[in-house]
This record gives structure tokens, C-alpha cells and sequence, in this order.
């Protein structure tokens, strides 16, 4: 449909104060920093064009500004003052249902973001843009019989509309062209009469879902796999909100009861959408869910524009029964959900790093509970605040898998002390025990994985002489050496230059040591170790595009890999029942984050890159390099003990008051000038005391650590301090946030502000 304009924008209605009248009342979210709604008009003829969640465009400002916007709500009532008119209405690609809208107050509130930003974060751009829509022109007869018959037409004209007079629907034009052999120019000379009307619409391409041959199993699940569905279908059948925390060691079977659940859903003629943490799992997961349904819609990243936004519309429309996919999946625009599955809901990566910050988990939470459909949140190694809101909350519910499918055994998992390795062996990463084990593996021709959660090759450069670190010029953190791509580079704003290979200090010029091994070092190790293996290494470096992910997957699941060598991505959901050995390097590199959730990071992934071994016939064996193997989590990852570490975590978080038993808003001040910073981070502090302690009738409700500089003290050039809100509850956090944002506490103009609520990070 073309954009239709409504009345000139430059002729504002109005109307003398004190003289009500009546009008089409539109409310609009600009799609700009501005958190405030704003009220424009709209005429009566184009008010069924304005629909909640479509965009517009509007004048802003004193001088008319035109911006886009996106519409909240429309209601006709009186007004009083003066009201610009819309100047535009956009076509409904990407509009959001009044559902989604509530969800997005709901995020906008809660994480600070504008609505009208948080609205359009929930739309992906290709859709909104119609990519992989082709246009179809449709015409009409508007003259009458009487205007006809009497008006001289030429032969290819009344061939025309002879055609159009025996219909009473519209012609697409080149139907209607190619039935009265008539031309192009010939219709254009009757639509320039007014004879007939033309309407565009944009329509989609053939939208090809995911699909594989149809599998129906063949075997039971067992008893604990059948309790759990039991309990998951109740929630169903019921159609209201409730949590299930599905908790099953790795290889327990949670992604044929996930299945079985939405076979449940689709079978009564809703939709199901299931959450995966990473790319990486999509791809496996995916063929085994086609398998099983019909028709299937994956969304990630890792689309192409024209992908993502034909899928979109077959999820919009109703026609894809499901949904698997990453973050952004959480917002399709399903109308008939009846279900939501949140794999692997503990990971840190569902967590959106840019405005609007939301936790996707916690998003899909609150879009089951306001659609009143069950949720299920699976896990091997549960977060510390879903496990404990199945302590206390009525309205969560843990079912337990116990055992892994078949009876199988968990693997042992041993710890490789390095604090005891030679000097001479120093310089070399994989130690003696995980090296005989690869050997052993690979001589028995099945297959291995190593874990070392560090990419690039060295993680530091650093000359003996005059003790100089080479660091990046714009983050105080050091450059990374990547030596397959010939340079050094920074995680954090990915500045990168060629690799110095001397000091840069002009009075020193020594050679440049290098240490603290990464991916690339352990490739090369292993290439050494083993030059006939075929050795695949997956992280961010190497895994650039959706389709090296299946090609990961196809080539592990074939026997093509004797070695698979990666960081985190490797570690959760991957099913290669080949894998015998897991050798995890550098675990503790994991629990020296300064962040509180460090040791639960730990736990979770020694535990989770565990249970990639022995997952069929294969017994399978981990060996966990370590140089503190005293630490708690470590001790408990032997046993597979997730139960005996959540107890002691639990314990030592209420202890000093942290989540899951309060809730915590991090503030992130950056700007060019150290002292500003303290200046504006201690006035923040102090507003942010006096208005709790305003709402808590003198005694301060919310506690405020800082500011003090942050863990990544200079980042992109700029200095970064921070300031940690630390309440009982999520509403007595959000009130207290929510008090200071009307008062405008956060403006300042002397720095960048960003509010994180509920962060996963520290860092």
C-alpha cells in the first residue's frame, strides 16, 4: 500500500480556548530519545488507517520538524488546544498488535528505555521495510454504464473495460492486460480520465520455512520425562500462566519433552515459540524440530534482510505453527501463542547489551504471564534466580530429569593441577594428562572437544625490559595478539594494528615477550600434537556467518572432525554422541571476572561443556585444567553437584545481600573528564538517597554503592565510572527509578548516562 498523506501538516487545527471539540485522538511514541508521549490529530476520512503499533510520520518541534513515530493508542473525545494533524501514515509492514505494545510499555518501564525506541527495537528493520516484497498494482472501474456508453472509445479501451465491467472484484494489471489485449499506455490514459482507480500493495515472495523429512519416534520417553510432560501439558490444557523450571542433567532428554509440549500446542491450532541462546544451537536444533512439524520458522541474526522478513509475515499471518530462534524471536508477532520454551535459560548472551537492556527470559516470563499461557525455562545448571523463585513463588514450578536418557552415566570429570607443571613445559598449554587422553581419543577414532574460553592467540604482549604492556590507546585494557590475521586487537572498541614485534617506548626498543594463551595457541598446539587430526575451531573469529555453523554441525555429526576446538559457543545444547573426551583449559579464567555471578559462571560452564561427552554408546571422560582447584564451584563440577552448589552460592548471596535476594540497577557514567564524572556520579548518589528515603518516609529503601571507577575503567576513549542500586524488590527498585527518571535526576549534559537494570555483567 503506498504511504497516504493526510492533511497538510503546515495548517495546524486548532480551535479558541475554552471551545471544545471533538476529534480522532492519536498518541504517538517518537522513535527518538524523548521519553514522553505526544498527542496529534488525525481527519476522519484517514482515521482507519491509524491503527495501534503502526508507524507515522509527524511534525515535532516548533518548527515542524517531520519524524517518525510510532502510534500507542487512538481514541475520539475532546480537546481544547492547539493539536498538529499527522503529516503521514506509513504502510502496516511491521505494525505490532496491542499485545506486543503492552509488552513494550512494559520493557520501556522497567528498563528505562523511550517507548518509542524500546517500540521499534521490537521490529526488525527488514520487516519494517518490506524486503523480499514485490509490488501488485490492482485496478478498478469507477465510471458508470451511462458515462460509458456515452463517451467515443477506442477499440483497445473498450476491449479494457468490457473486462473490467464483468467483474465485481479489482484486476491485477497484468492479468487484466494479458485477458483484454490491451497495453499499458491504454489503461494510463483511463486512470488520467478518472475512469479507473490503481491501487500498490506489496505482497511477499514464496516464503520457503524450514523443512526435513518427517521422523515419528519410535520410543518412549521415561518415567521422569513423562512426569514432566505431564505437568507441562496440565499447563497447557489449563491455558494459564505458569513457570516450569524444566532442571535435567545434560543429555536428560528436555528437548523431546520441549517437542512433545509444543506438538501439544499445535495439535490444538496455537503457536509455540522456543528460545535458544546462541546461533550455533539453532542450527542442530533445527533439523530435529523440522523433523516433527510441518512448517517451522527459525529467526537470528544470521538471516539475510529478505529471510527474516518473510518469515515474519508467515509468523504474522498465522501459518507457521512455530517459532525457534535467538533474541529478537521473543517478538514475533505470533497471534495465537500457546506455549514459550527458553532453552538454556541461564545464559548470560539473552541479555540485550544495547538500549533497550531487556533479559530475554525475563521478557518471554512476562509475555507468558500477560498472554496467561505456560512458559518452560530448561536447564542443566538454572540460574540462582529462577531456582530460588521455585522456592518461593507459587506460580514457579520445578520438574526434575535426574538421569540422562537410556540410563547412561554422567562422565567423570578430573582436575588437572597447573600449579605443579614443570618450568620448561610453561610456555605450552595443553598439559601432559589432557594431551595423552587426546591421543588415546583419537586413536580410537572418536572424537574430542576443547574448551578454552579465550580467543586469539596470546592475551597479552609485554616487554621484560622496561616492563611495558602493550595496551590499546583508547581502553585501558590490553591488545589481544590474533596471529592469523597478522594483528593485534581490542575486544572491547576493536581498534587493531599490525603486530609490534618491539618495544613502542622510544628509549627502550626491547623484544616483546608474549603470554596468556587463546584459541588460536591451542590450534596451533594441537596441529603439533596431532598433524593427521582434523582439528575445526569455532568462536567469534571463525564462526562469522549462520551457515559455518551448520557447517560445524553437519561436519561433527558426519565423523569429519577428529578435534573441535572453541570458546563458550561450543559448551551448551550441541548433541555429538561421537564425543568421548572434554578438555576444558584455562577453567578458572571464568571465575576472575570480579563479578559476584563469577562462580556461578564457573560452575555453569565446567558443567555444561561436560555433558557435551558421553551422550550415547561412547563413555565419555572430562579432564578440567585448573590452577586453583580449590575453588568451590571446580570441587563441585566433579560431581555434576549443581544442588550442593546452589545451597552454598544461595547462602553466601543472601549473606551480602545480592541478587536473587535483591535487585540491582547498575549506572554507567562516561565522559572525557575524570572529575565531571565524580562530580555528576555524586549528585546522581545523593538525589538518588533523598528521593527513596522520600518514599520510604526517612528510611532509605535502596542502597547506592559508588560512583567508583568501573572494573574497564577507560573504554573508547572515554573514562567510566559507575554506581550500583541495590533494592529488596523489583517494584521497590522500579519506584524508586521511576521517581527519579520524572524528576529528571538522570539529565545532565556533561556526560553519557546508561541505566542497566538486573545486569548479568559487572564488567
Amino acid at each position: 500500500m503506498p504511504r497516504q498523506k493526510t492533511v497538510d501538516h503546515t495548517q495546524p487545527l486548532w480551535v479558541e480556548a475554552g471551545d471544545p471539540s471533538e476529534a480522532v485522538l492519536v498518541s504517538v511514541a517518537p522513535i527518538a530519545p524523548i521519553d514522553k508521549l505526544y498527542t496529534y490529530t488525525i481527519d476522519d476520512a484517514s482515521a482507519h488507517l491509524v491503527l495501534p503499533g503502526r508507524r507515522v510520520i509527524v511534525p515535532f518541534g516548533r518548527k515542524g520538524r517531520l519524524a517518525p513515530a510510532i502510534v500507542v493508542s487512538v481514541t475520539r473525545g475532546p480537546w481544547n488546544s492547539t493539536l498538529k494533524p499527522i503529516a503521514e501514515v506509513l504502510e502496516e509492514a511491521g505494525s505490532l498488535s496491542d499485545h506486543l505494545i503492552e509488552l513494550g510499555q512494559w520493557i520501556s518501564d522497567y528498563y528505562y528505555c523511550p517507548l518509542g525506541r524500546t517500540l521499534a527495537a521490537m521490529v526488525p528493520e527488514a520487516v519494517r521495510k518490506k524486503r523480499g516484497f514485490q509490488t501488485v498494482r490492482h485496478v478498478r472501474l469507477l465510471a458508470d454504464a451511462e458515462t460509458i456508453e456515452a463517451a467515443r472509445l477506442g477499440a483497445k479501451q473498450k476491449q479494457l473495460i468490457d473486462v473490467l465491467q464483468g467483474s465485481d472484484a479489482s484486476f491485477e494489471v497484468g492479468a487484466l492486460l494479458e485477458e483484454s489485449g490491451a497495453s499499458r499506455s491504454t489503461l494510463r490514459g483511463l486512470i488520467t480520465k478518472g475512469w479507473v482507480e490503481e491501487t500498490q500493495t506489496k505482497v511477499p515472495v514464496t516464503y520457503e520455512p524450514v523443512q526435513a523429512e518427517r521422523i515419528t519416534p519410535d520410543y518412549a520417553i521415561n518415567d521422569a520425562q513423562q512426569a514432566a510432560l505431564t505437568r507441562i501439558e496440565e499447563g497447557i490444557d489449563a491455558q494459564a500462566f505458569k513457570a516450569f523450571l524444566l532442571y535435567g542433567v545434560s543429555g536428560s532428554g528436555k528437548t523431546e519433552v520441549y517437542i512433545r509440549a509444543m506438538q501439544r500446542v499445535v495439535d490444538a491450532g496455537r503457536q509455540a515459540i522456543m528460545l535458544v541462546p546462541e546461533i550455533a544451537l539453532t542450527a542442530q536444533l533445527m533439523k530435529r524440530v523440522a523433523q516433527r512439524f510441518d512448517r517451522v520458522a527459525v529467526i537470528h541474526s544470521g538471516l539475510s534482510g529478505v529471510q527474516r522478513s518473510l518469515a515474519w509475515e508467515d509468523i504474522r499471518n498465522g501459518k507457521t505453527p512455530v517459532v525457534v530462534g535467538t533474541r529478537s524471536a521473543i517478538f514475533a508477532p505470533c497471534p495465537n501463542v500457546g506455549l514459550i520454551v527458553v532453552d538454556e535459560e541461564q545464559e548470560p548472551s539473552y541479555k540485550n547489551l544495547q538500549s533497550p537492556r531487556f533479559h530475554v527470559r525475563d521478557v518471554a516470563i512476562m509475555r507468558a504471564q500477560k498472554l496467561g499461557v505456560p512458559i518452560v525455562l530448561g536447564s542443566a545448571t538454572p540460574s540462582l534466580e529462577t531456582w530460588n523463585n521455585c522456592l518461593h513463588r507459587k506460580s514457579y514450578e520445578r520438574l526434575n530429569l535426574p538421569n540422562r536418557v537410556m540410563e547412561r552415566s554422567m562422565p567423570p570429570v578430573k582436575l588437572v593441577d597447573m600449579t605443579h607443571r614443570s618450568a620448561p613445559d610453561k610456555t605450552v598449554t595443553i598439559s601432559e594428562p589432557l594431551r595423552s587422553a587426546l591421543t588415546e581419543t583419537f586413536e580410537r577414532k572418536q572424537q574430542s572437544v576443547v574448551l578454552i574460553n579465550r580467543r586469539g592467540f596470546a592475551s597479552w604482549l609485554f616487554c621484560p625490559s622496561c616492563k611495558t604492556r602493550i595496551e590499546c590507546r583508547r581502553c585501558n585494557a590490553g591488545m589481544i595478539l590474533h596471529r592469523s590475521r597478522g594483528i593485534v586487537l581490542c575486544h572491547h572498541c576493536h581498534e587493531q594494528a599490525p603486530i609490534p614485534h618491539r618495544c613502542p617506548q622510544m628509549s627502550c626498543g626491547g623484544k616483546l615477550l608474549t603470554g596468556g594463551g587463546g584459541a588460536e595457541r591451542v590450534e596451533d598446539e594441537l596441529k603439533q600434537m596431532f598433524p593427521a587430526a582434523r582439528i575445526m575451531r569455532a568462536d567469534s573469529d571463525t564462526m562469522t556467518h549462520a551457515t559455518k555453523y551448520t557447517e560445524l554441525v553437519k561436519k561433527m555429526e558426519c565423523g569429519e572432525v577428529d578435534i573441535l576446538l572453541g570458546t563458550q559457543m561450543i559448551a551448551k545444547g550441541l548433541d555429538f554422541p561421537s564425543v568421548a573426551l572434554v578438555g576444558v583449559i584455562g577453567a578458572d579464567l571464568t571465575g576472575a571476572a570480579g563479578d559476584f555471578r563469577a562462580s556461578e559462571r564457573l560452575f555453569q560452564l565446567v558443567t555444561q561443556v561436560a555433558g557435551r561427552a558421553g551422550r550415547a554408546e561412547i563413555e565419555g571422560r572430562v579432564l578440567v585444567q585448573t590452577l586453583t582447584p580449590s575453588l568451590p564451584a571446580l570441587r563441585c563440577s566433579l560431581t555434576h553437584d549443581y544442588c550442593s552448589f546452589v545451597e552454598s552460592e544461595l547462602a553466601f548471596r543472601k549473606e551480602q545481600y545480592l541478587p536473587p535476594f535483591t535487585r540491582m540497577a547498575r549506572i554507567v557514567i562516561s565522559g572525557k573528564r575524570e572529575s565531571e564524572l565524580v562530580a555528576d556520579g555524586t549528585a546522581i548518589a545523593n538525589r538518588v538517597r533523598s528521593i527513596s528515603e522520600e518514599l520510604e518516609a526517612g528510611a532509605s529503601v535502596v542502597r547506592v554503592l559508588g560512583p567508583h571507577p568501573c572494573v574497564l575503567e577507560r573504554l573508547r576513549g572515554s573514562y567510566r565510572f559507575e554506581l550500583l542500586l541495590v533494592a529488596r524488590s523489583a517494584s521497590e527498585l522500579s519506584n524508586v527509578l521511576a521517581a527519579v527518571r520524572a524528576s529528571g535526576g538522570f539529565k545532565s549534559t556533561s556526560r553519557t548516562l546508561m541505566i542497566d537494570v538486573d545486569p548479568v555483567s559487572l564488567s
